[in-house]
């Protein structure tokens, strides 16, 4: 009897083993052949060193519609790579830094964060959370930042397939509309007119997890050698009026950068803040704002900042 339960629990084993290994199998293949839509497709880049720059920018979606990276390559000679991300927080730009850092051969020289009462919010989610499973499994540093966002858990880092159960047809049905993406090195030129979407009026409250991987973020790039700097880009006039505390959260933002000795330019009313035709909605620059914003500011300060 005791030979027969020793029989079976071996088969039982090898069986376990054998399909875990095909799960495997399975999951590398479907990872490696998943494209995603927009600037989603940053995060493929990204873990294959094709991205390689001297300035990179990160932030959220106003990073991604703001920095025009071809202006910005043309006026300060140097290579540049909008490595924005929809809706990402500090949290997400801060594992974004560390995944540059780990696996593209070029470190940059520059980094500027596109930062607001956004970035440092208290929002624990990643939106379309699906663009992260194709370099999840095993992904130590992945895990440690995100684990405990809204949506995951720790067995989607180790358990191989379980995180695609429901998703495959996201991602081939996304995958069609990355052709209408007007992508150059990350930047995603907006060029369509004003569209009033809903922004509600709304009191943010400083996340103290936020903080803490903001400074990490800061103390990233001085372990590196990397020159930091944040940017704060154009609001269209109506949100200041919409957020209870925005010039609150501004000066935070202000004092935390002096006492790490990171320049900090807030250019989020800027005098072609009320004017519509800079913008696609109230939080976004189309691509006339952008350049201007671009030509106008960006561009001298990162000259004036660091002789370029």
């Amino acid at each position: 009897m005791q030979s027969l339960i020793v029989k079976y629990t071996k088969k039982t084993i090898i069986f376990t083993i054998f399909l875990y290994l095909i799960s495997l199998l399975a999951d590398v293949i479907i990872s490696k052949n998943i494209k995603t839509e927009l600037e989603y497709l940053s995060w493929d880049k990204l873990y294959n060193n094709k991205i390689n720059a001297d300035l990179i920018i990160l932030g959220s979606s106003r990073c991604v519609q703001h920095f025009n990276s071809q202006l910005i390559e043309d006026s300060l000679k140097i290579s540049t790579y909008n490595l924005g991300l929809s809706a990402a927080r500090i949290d997400i730009s801060y594992l974004r830094l560390l995944e540059y850092l780990k696996n593209c051969s070029k470190k940059p020289k520059y980094i500027t964060l596109e930062i607001d009462f956004l970035t440092i919010d208290t929002v624990n989610q990643l939106w379309r959370q699906w663009q992260l499973f194709p370099h999840m499994l095993f992904n130590k540093k992945m895990y440690e930042i995100t684990h405990q966002m809204d949506g995951f858990n720790k067995y989607l880092y180790l358990i191989p397939l379980i995180r695609y159960s429901g998703y495959i047809p996201t991602f081939y049905n996304n995958r069609p509309y990355s052709n209408n993406y007007n992508e150059y090195r990350g930047f995603d030129r907006i060029n369509i007119t004003w569209e009033h979407i809903p922004f509600y009026k709304q009191k943010i409250t400083i996340s103290e997890k936020k903080i803490y991987y903001l400074q990490k973020f800061i103390d990233e790039c001085k372990n590196n050698n990397i020159k930091l700097n944040f940017v704060n880009v154009p609001d269209f006039v109506e949100v200041k009026k919409l957020v209870e505390n925005y010039t609150e959260v501004q000066e935070y933002i202000k004092q935390f950068a002096n006492k790490n000795n990171i320049p900090f330019d807030n250019y989020s009313q800027v005098y072609f803040s009320n004017d519509s035709s800079y913008f696609y909605n109230i939080r976004h620059l189309n691509g006339k704002g952008a350049d201007k914003f671009c030509n106008e500011f960006y561009i001298p300060l990162m000259k004036k900042l660091y002789q370029l």
